[in-house]
């Protein structure tokens, strides 16, 4: 038996099977089982909290109970700094994303203290470099792989506050469709920090791999009808600015599927649908707050595509209510539990 405390794996998940008995999902392997007996589930209960396996033998758990819970994996030694450490170097198991995100983890940089800027870069490019030594970072590049298709130049969009204010929600589009010109535009602008981002890294040092706003996002649009552009389902490469083929055109019945039946997905235009590809941004930052960090940019980066829009006197509306499984066959995602679909965003020519 291990010595020191002992704690519930923080990978284990636990819920209601559908015969009754509790099951489990082990995060660490993808794997799921049955807690075939009372005994095991007061196990799981007993040792939420860390604690030592003398503690728990008072309290009537027997040495041969532990080892076998050791080794089934429901157990494991505490981590320092913390019992959660098991699960933040375990790939970042996506059912435990938003249940850590509001817990009072310590960020592990806080030993740094003091406010000592010089102290906490420097200690923050040791980490990067210890990372790259363990595990490459892996570079984001597109996930299609079609033919590619040229998009036009983008217009020139002057930023004005009446984008902001004047911006309003649409369900409904015109028989018109929009032009290549004006989709080529709203994904040129809204990409802007993508490009910005990709040049600040370019260097070649670690340690600007910590400037990662939207690094992890891929932008996947489903062309309906739009003047110029064949339809079809692409991914849009903001590195040059063109579109590469991901899959057919959608069936109107699959896209209303994808977002819970929604009927303003339909109509003329154009529909983007937000990706994320979680392994870069989990190899960065392996805190519990660092997925409410991402949602956050999934709100200002349909704010951009929102603003672009009005600029170019389109209109559209957005939602998180995406069916994920759904959606990741529409757009012929690889099968890959670290690419998260998390919102779309439907964009057509205003209604007069």
């Amino acid at each position: 038996m291990s010595e020191g405390r002992l704690t519930t794996s923080a990978t284990l998940f636990a819920y209601p099977g559908r015969d009754g008995r509790l099951a489990v999902f082990d995060g660490r392997h993808g794997t799921r089982f049955r807690l075939t007996g009372d005994r095991a589930a007061e196990i799981v209960s007993a040792f939420l909290e860390p604690r030592s396996a003398e503690s728990a033998q008072v309290d009537g758990f027997t040495a041969e109970e532990l080892e076998e819970a050791q080794a089934a994996g429901i157990l494991v030694p505490e981590a320092e700094p913390g019992g959660w450490a098991l699960w933040e170097r375990n790939g970042w198991s996506r059912p435990s994303y938003l249940v850590f995100s509001q817990m009072d983890i310590p960020y592990w940089e806080e030993s740094a203290g003091n406010g000592d800027r010089a102290e906490l870069t420097g200690m923050r490019r040791a980490a990067v470099e210890r990372y790259q030594e363990v595990e490459p970072y892996p570079e984001p590049s597109p996930l299609a792989d079609g033919g590619a298709i040229d998009l036009p130049p983008p217009p020139e969009i002057t930023r004005t506050l009446s984008a902001l204010t004047s911006r309003r929600s649409a369900r409904g589009f015109p028989q018109a469709p929009p032009s290549g010109e004006q989709l080529a535009g709203v994904l040129h602008t809204a990409t802007e920090s993508f490009r910005a981002v990709a040049d600040d890294r370019a260097g070649g040092d670690p340690f600007r791999l910590l400037n990662s706003f939207y690094s992890w996002a891929h932008l996947f649009v489903v062309v309906q009808s739009v003047e110029g552009v064949p339809s079809g389902t692409y991914e849009y490469d903001w590195r040059v600015h063109r579109l590469i083929k991901a899959a057919d055109s959608p069936a109107d019945d699959d896209l209303l599927a994808s977002v819970q039946g929604q009927r303003g997905i339909l109509g003329t235009g154009f529909v983007i649908f937000v990706v994320a590809d979680l392994r870069g941004y989990a190899w960065l930052y392996r805190h519990s707050r660092a997925y409410i960090h991402l949602l956050i940019q999934v709100g200002e980066l349909g704010q951009e595509l929102l603003m672009a829009a009005t600029e170019l006197d389109l209109a559209g509306w957005v939602t998180p209510a995406v069916h994920e499984s759904r959606v990741g066959a529409l757009l012929g995602l690889p099968d890959d539990d670290s690419l998260d679909v998390i919102s779309m965003v439907k964009l057509g020519r205003r209604v007069r």
